[in-house]
């Protein structure tokens, strides 16, 4: 597993790219090692080629010793174009492949991340780039490193046939391109630096952009007519983008400038100091006119090369070390595998859950949103949790849930410590729909059936939540029936309204097997009538279904609460009230107080059919 370690260093990276793409990676291993090598074989025929030209023009040597070293300078540029079009096509292939393999692992990685993590803006901009980056990355470490091989190797032949003739130019040499390496290093850097708060200037250009395009915001675009507005946050935020990359422009213009400035000047110092032993001392020159040429070409030409290349390089290994610094964060993250498992084939048949002195505290918050909450839920009943913005309603269904598990106090399920059970076994107890349900872009089938994913296949099943939320009438105008995408990126999809994608969203948790059912404010985009009838319906529903079954309601409508056995009523992350409709009606508090506010605003036109 890509995720399922403590820590990422330089060598894993490239370990782990050998193990993914193996065939491809010892062919580039092979061609780096013979095309490091080659460069200096190079050098050494183009002396040979110079002096055996001048020989056979001076000495008449036969051209035939001329001709032998220039089929090899052939030879090797024809297999150094040849290894540039392999290179690429193998990155080609290679990236391919790791596309298939590493997405898969990178969402899955990202699923078993605590919840938490994601409410904390700075986690979800280490995720970001951890995440994404990694496939890029772990390809570029291995490149680099083989990259970096072949010129090191080309530098290291060009020092030893230097050595071999005048060793102190060849420690010259090395002494004068050691700034160019040290000003490459500081800007890789400082480009990784603003790389990291590019990242937030970045997510909000997508969010206004999303918002200037999207289609659930269309009619809101229309009627109140912002997008001058936006389009103007739009091209701020761009400017501080442009400015924040002008601003790595300028430094990378600079220090590539000034390293590339450094490398030629040392070559230039180099051939500067050749230039005398090409003089004849006691009748014979130090440096052959062959060799000298030769070397002057190497020497340019790496220099040039140099001149590109090392900056670059320098910058990329520095911009690598502090990625692996934003991977390693990422991997400290708490996670669990567990977090991506199926439900378990049965869930935990229900008797009574009971808090305990439950309080909850979100990082880097100061309020206890739960604050020692006590209440006991009994089996074969339905609840209404009630109460204002704040209040801890949803907070306490996160709990339930298992989203978040670091809580004070306990949570008992039939006498056993919520934390005590599976993932799986939780996952087979607990199913929920919120008010930001998902609208998944498949067909209507599947968007109802992933409720449960151990009966999936049961169509039978699937279709009667269909109809018992009211969808059969849909249906039968649908072009495909329930199997009918529902977005339009499909040809023959379909786009729905809130109302019907609601019932949708109730009929994915009415086909769980889950024996509680939580229903988190799904229907707010409904009228007040319709939302109860919906409620009411479910309520009966769910009062034939299982005699371990409990149902809980959150609503900021009250207007549903009147067919609820029990009414909890939360206030500063405690229970308030708590008891029936009437009950709480004649005890005048706060529920009666809000039930009041609400009904000046409406007239019942129907009975909701629920006895008080």
């Amino acid at each position: 597993m890509l995720f399922g370690r403590e820590k990422y260093n330089y060598l894993d990276m490239i370990v782990t790219y050998i193990k993914l793409v193996p065939s491809m990676a010892l062919l580039k291993i092979l061609y780096s090692v013979i095309g490091a090598v080659l460069p200096t074989i190079s050098i050494v025929l183009t002396a040979l080629f110079i002096n055996n030209a001048v020989g056979v023009v001076s000495d008449g040597k036969p051209v035939v010793d001329a001709f032998i070293p220039l089929v090899g300078m052939l030879l090797i540029k024809l297999f150094q174009q040849y290894t540039g079009v392999a290179f690429s096509l193998m990155g080609t292939k290679a990236s391919a492949k790791l596309q298939t393999v590493v997405q898969p692992e990178i969402l899955r990685s990202k699923a078993c991340v605590k919840y938490k993590y994601y409410e904390n803006q700075d986690y979800v901009d280490v995720i970001t780039r951890a995440t994404d980056a990694f496939q890029q990355n772990m390809q570029g470490f291995f490149d680099q490193v083989f990259t970096t091989f072949s010129l090191a190797a080309q530098l290291a032949g060009l020092i030893v046939i230097l050595g071999l003739q005048l060793w102190w130019v060849a420690i010259l040499f090395v002494c004068t391109s050691i700034p160019a390496f040290v000003i490459a290093y500081r800007f890789g850097e400082k480009k990784y630096d603003v790389d990291k708060e590019m990242t937030k200037v970045d997510r909000r250009a997508w969010y206004i952009s999303d918002l200037l395009r999207g289609r659930d915001t269309l009619e809101e675009r229309r009627l109140f007519g912002y997008t001058d507005r936006m389009n103007e946050e739009y091209r701020r935020n761009f400017l501080v983008a442009a400015k924040a990359r002008e601003k790595i422009t300028r430094h990378m213009w600079f220090d590539t400038t000034l390293a590339g400035i450094l490398v030629f000047a040392s070559g230039v110092l180099v051939i500067a100091f050749l230039i005398p032993q090409l003089i004849p001392q006691n009748g014979q020159a130090v440096l052959s006119i062959g060799l000298f040429i030769s070397l002057v070409n190497a020497i340019f030409g790496l220099s040039a090369q140099m001149q590109e290349t090392i900056p670059d390089h320098i910058n990329a290994y520095r911009y690598q070390f502090e990625y692996l610094k934003d991977l390693n964060t990422y991997l400290s993250f708490a996670s669990e595998e567990a977090n991506i498992l199926p439900p378990a084939r049965q869930g935990i048949a229900l008797e009574k859950i009971e808090f305990k002195n439950v309080s909850f505290l979100y990082p880097g918050c100061e309020t206890y949103i739960l604050k020692d909450f006590n209440l006991v839920l009994e089996a074969n009943r339905q609840y209404a949790l009630v109460g204002i913005n704040g209040a801890g309603k949803t907070t306490l269904i996160k709990i339930l849930t298992g989203l978040y598990d670091d809580y004070e106090g306990e949570i008992l399920i039939n006498g056993k410590e919520l934390r005590s059970y599976s993932a799986a076994e939780l996952k087979a107890t607990v199913a929920a729909i919120y008010q930001d349900y998902c609208r998944y872009p498949l067909d209507m089938y599947h968007n109802i059936a992933i409720g449960n994913l151990n009966q999936m296949e049961d169509r039978e099943k699937t279709e009667q939540a269909a109809a018992t939320m009211g969808l059969s009438t849909l249906i039968s105008h649908l072009p495909n029936g329930i199997d009918t995408p529902l977005t339009k990126i499909e040809e023959d999809g379909v786009d729905l309204s809130g109302g019907e994608w609601q019932r949708i969203a109730i009929a994915r948790l009415l086909v769980s097997a889950a024996p509680l059912k939580i229903l988190d404010e799904p229907t707010a985009a409904l009228d007040p009538i319709a939302e109860s009838r919906l409620y009411e319906q479910f309520h009966d529903i769910m009062q034939l279904r299982d005699a371990h079954g409990m149902t809980l309601f959150i609503s900021h409508r009250l207007g549903m609460t009147k067919c609820m056995d029990t009414i909890i009523v939360l206030e500063n992350g405690k229970v308030k009230e708590c008891g029936s409709h009437t009950q709480l009606m004649e005890q005048n508090g706060l529920y009666a107080e809000m039930f009041r506010s609400q009904s000046q605003w409406y007239i019942e036109k129907e009975e909701t059919g629920c006895e008080e």
